[in-house]
């Protein structure tokens, strides 16, 4: 007896799975908020952060190698003089407008960092801040042409 007679077979095949351009555009700012994330848990723990991305690059004698590189990251929190912390959402370049006149959001205590990017990544996969990422990438268009 066969192995094969024991398998079920059919008859398919591999398509890629199609994203929209709404679901790439969330899945990016998710992407960086991870990152955002990954570095608010590091700072709340007193310890380095640093995150690496693979580069192929030439040798001596010509031929590519993959290395890897540390990624430069900015953080997108910071704390005014009073101790008070705020974190602004940046896409393609630009902050974000949240509503009419206020681009960050006031965190409060640094303890508070980790819950409040968690939230916001919710708010991105729910698609809230759809509108606020279009403008963005709408105003960075314009700037280019």
């Amino acid at each position: 007896m066969s192995a094969l007679t024991k398998l079920k077979l059919a008859n398919a095949s591999r398509k890629p799975v199609e994203e929209t351009p709404e679901e790439r555009m969330r899945n990016r700012m998710v992407a960086h908020l991870t990152e955002q994330l990954a570095m608010a848990t590091a700072l709340i723990e007193c310890r380095s952060y640093t995150a690496t991305r693979t580069v192929t690059k030439k040798n001596d004698d010509g031929s590519a190698v993959t290395v890897e590189r540390d990624k430069r990251l900015r953080p997108w929190y910071w704390h005014d003089l009073s101790g008070k912390w705020f974190l602004e959402l940046r896409y393609a370049n630009t902050v974000l407008s949240l509503a009419k006149d206020q681009n960050a959001i006031e965190v409060g205590t640094k303890d508070k960092l980790v819950p409040t990017i968690q939230t916001v990544v919710e708010a991105v996969k729910a698609g809230e801040l759809d509108a606020a990422m279009n403008a963005a990438l709408a105003s960075r268009k314009k700037a280019n042409k």
